[in-house]
């Protein structure tokens, strides 16, 4: 018997063990594959500073703003602060700006305008027309070293963490969670695992997972293309001061530059394809963006899943432009919404706000057993 499973390698299952663990709790970690295999390691390696959500979601923003910072001091070793440039090209709606400048006022995101000519003088491969720009605190991290950090912090705090072991089932009394059963699939060996709580934090699974137990879970799924391109190398990450769209991001991510994204809905998790038209698009815009790269090639394409909580009950009446959808998180306690116990969900949210959605799972977790323990994750530095 083991106080909490957590369900789910990426980065929130992970810092969800490292969380509960700090707290002096029993934790066991099972992913079905390697750390970081499912979103977490497919993502374009942004931490974003809040202010590409500082209009489409204020919510978001204001916690990318603060997370970012968190993450810069205790995750050294994984986040290279890059910064951040936003423009505004020739073609761009120069009304947006006001919008844009209120909403990271509002949201706490630090910004400053700086000429024109000096963005330029920073970011060579910048569009000369570029009318406006902003300098903002960006970085870029590598989200599998991330995952194994975390995981390692886990284990020295007392977690145990089973990669490759796949969750076939929950164990049940019909109304309370009471465990797992597994398998260990490199061996092909059945598991059985008692615990007190079952957090899950399997991202875009976390609705097949539920269904194990006939529980339902409302999920926008976006599927979103990323492109790494060779040639001259950015300096920082560069973003276009317009609303979110797709291809409108580009920042250095070890030798390549990675450029992104799309947003495609899709209805199976696993749906990763990438769409000639798709990198076609990217190319375009980023071109546009950045004419310094247009003679650089394509070396590899892939895509990642985006779980987007539903907030609303009626889905027809979900905001249209996908670009929109919200990025905030939910925590779920499935006893007092579902009427079994023993089982909370974490799910939506960004890569950028992982810790935030541990530390509110592990309040829960701790809430529903009846434990004291303060969150130390915002001040622990992840060796």
């Amino acid at each position: 018997m083991t106080d909490v499973i957590v369900i789910g390698g990426g980065v929130t299952g992970c810092g969800a063990a490292w969380d509960l663990a700090l707290r002096g709790l029993r934790v066991v970690l099972l992913e079905r594959g390697g750390l970081a295999s499912g979103t977490s390691g497919r993502f374009h390696g942004l931490v974003h500073s809040g202010a590409r959500y500082a209009v489409s979601d204020p919510v978001a923003a204001a916690q990318c703003a603060r997370e970012s910072a968190v993450l810069a001091r205790i995750a050294p070793r994984v986040m290279k602060p890059t910064g951040g440039l936003f423009a505004l090209c020739a073609d761009d709606n120069p009304d947006y700006v006001e919008q844009w400048e209120h909403g990271i006022r509002t949201a706490g995101v630090e910004a400053r305008e700086i000429p024109p000519a000096e963005a330029l003088r920073r970011e060579p491969l910048l569009a000369g027309s570029v009318r406006r720009s902003y300098l903002v605190a960006d970085a870029v991290c590598e989200a599998p070293a991330l995952c194994g950090a975390l995981a390692d912090a886990a284990r020295r705090a007392g977690a145990e963490v089973r990669d490759y072991h796949r969750v076939d089932d929950f164990l049940s009394d019909g109304a309370r969670v009471l465990g797992v059963r597994a398998t260990d699939v490199r061996t092909g060996e059945p598991i059985r695992l008692e615990s007190r709580l079952v957090v899950l934090a399997a991202g875009a699974w976390s609705a097949d997972i539920l269904s194990l137990v006939d529980l339902k879970l409302a999920l926008n799924l976006l599927r979103g293309a990323m492109v790494a391109l060779d040639g001259p190398r950015l300096s920082t990450s560069v973003n276009r001061l317009q609303p979110p769209s797709d291809g409108d991001i580009a920042l250095p991510r070890g030798r390549m530059n990675i450029a992104g994204t799309t947003s495609i809905p899709i209805d199976e998790p696993d749906d990763r394809r990438v769409d000639e038209r798709e990198v076609a698009l990217i190319r375009q815009r980023i071109f546009d963006m950045l004419p310094g790269l247009n003679q650089s090639a394509t070396r590899h394409s892939w895509s990642g899943v985006r779980p987007l909580f539903h907030f609303m009950d009626d889905r027809s009446a979900a905001v249209a432009d996908v670009h929109e959808w919200s990025r905030d998180f939910v925590v779920i306690d499935h006893g007092a919404r579902d009427s079994m116990g023993g089982l909370v969900t974490v799910v939506g949210g960004k890569l950028t706000t992982f810790r935030l959605m541990a530390e509110k799972a592990a309040d829960e977790a701790c809430r529903l057993m009846g434990r004291s323990a303060a969150c130390r994750t915002d001040t622990t530095v992840i060796a």
